[in-house]
């Protein structure tokens, strides 16, 4: 039977992996480090549509998709694997601080509600019975009841179990050191060991690094974007809420945590923490909360993003070379949008028609641009 190959062992590269292998796909996956120890387990969690995708659009489509199918991805995962896996609904709100930052959310507000979202603006008097301690200076906030949360440093692990209980083959610590391609069309990966892998298929799902896998057109131009995030200790539970400002957004988690986050920084394959960033997100922090100037610093860390020029994911197969696709490109979402990648990927590689849109998404709208 055929095989496809996987490159990337993320959230994004093991939802594809699993969705194959569930359709009986003979499946092998290659990850160069630990399952899921990228950007997988350097983000936060957030399932934001919402909070993202600014306006209508595809992203926001493919965003909303995929978070509708989320409760019922969760809810197999943790039955597959027994591993639990935090899923909440737990909403967010983004505040403002000024004239300027209130106008622009209460516009939000008022676009969610035109299109049936729950979108509401809230007075700064009700937002501070929502999250006590919040600073007096806010205006008020923009509730997202819409927005969720997963632990995503266990839905890595998860996603490569159930990939291969699925029946794939999954394998980490090995490294993918060329596509091999011969007369127009994939027809392997050879690994670091100089073994050849012969497949009919390879998907290369590597994150920020998917441009860099030797072989891969340049058609793709995917590249890193870092990002911070420190995890606080609060003496007592922070805020209910998944918060934000124009600086910086706090996420708690259940174990008593706040993660605070996110640097956008464009330094190239860097993923150093740095104190200029770790200063920031705590001014950040504190300016949103001052009650955190007592929280203890737990951790810090920093992933890489990958963006693409036009800030949609790259979804499909490549306009050159046969048999190659692509599941990268996915910025900030990869956790949110892992389940509906899983299925368009699924769909596109076994010849069906989609049931989600993949025009917008295809690698070959950077050739046309060219």
């Amino acid at each position: 039977m055929s095989e496809t190959v996987v490159v990337g062992g993320g959230a994004v590269g093991c939802a594809v992996a699993r969705a194959l292998a569930l359709e009986g796909v003979v499946v092998h996956l290659f990850e160069e480090g630990r399952p899921g120890r990228k950007a997988t387990w350097a983000g936060a969690g957030m399932l934001s549509p919402l909070g993202e995708a600014l306006d209508e659009g595809p992203l926001l489509d493919l965003a909303l998709r995929s978070l509708r199918m989320y409760p019922q991805f969760v809810q197999a995962l943790e039955e597959e694997t027994g591993l639990r896996l935090g899923y909440r609904a737990s909403g967010k709100v983004l505040v403002g601080f000024d004239e300027g930052e209130e106008s622009a959310l209460r516009t939000r507000a008022a676009w969610g509600r035109r299109h049936g979202f729950g979108t509401e603006w809230i007075s700064a008097g009700e937002l501070r019975t929502r999250i006590p301690g919040i600073s007096e200076k806010v205006r008020g906030g923009l509730l997202i009841p819409e927005d969720h949360q997963v632990e995503n440093r266990t839905l890595g692990p998860a996603l490569w179990s159930a990939a291969e209980r699925a029946g794939a083959t999954m394998e980490m610590e090995r490294t993918v050191s060329e596509l091999v391609c011969e007369s127009g069309r994939v027809v392997g990966v050879r690994l670091d060991d100089g073994i050849l892998r012969h497949a009919e298929r390879v998907v290369v799902a590597a994150g920020a690094w998917s441009g860099r896998v030797p072989g891969v057109p340049v058609s793709v131009p995917v590249r890193p974007v870092r990002g911070q995030i420190v995890a606080l200790r609060p003496d007592a539970c922070a805020t209910p809420l998944m918060a934000a400002s124009s600086k910086v957004y706090l996420v708690p988690r259940e174990d008593g945590r706040l993660l605070v986050g996110a640097t956008m920084e464009e330094v190239g394959f860097d993923e150093r923490v740095t104190a200029e960033g770790v200063l920031g997100m705590l001014q950040g922090a504190l300016e949103l909360l001052p009650s955190l100037g007592t929280a203890a610093i737990e951790e810090v860390w920093a992933g890489l993003r990958p963006a693409t020029p036009d800030g949609l994911p790259v979804l499909g197969p490549d306009p050159e070379v046969n048999d190659l696709f692509y599941a990268t490109g996915h910025f900030r979402n990869g956790i949110l949008l892992a389940p509906v990648t899983g299925n368009l990927l699924r769909d596109l590689i076994l010849g069906r028609t989609p049931s989600t849109p993949a025009r917008p998404f295809l690698p070959d709208r950077f050739r046309e641009r060219t």
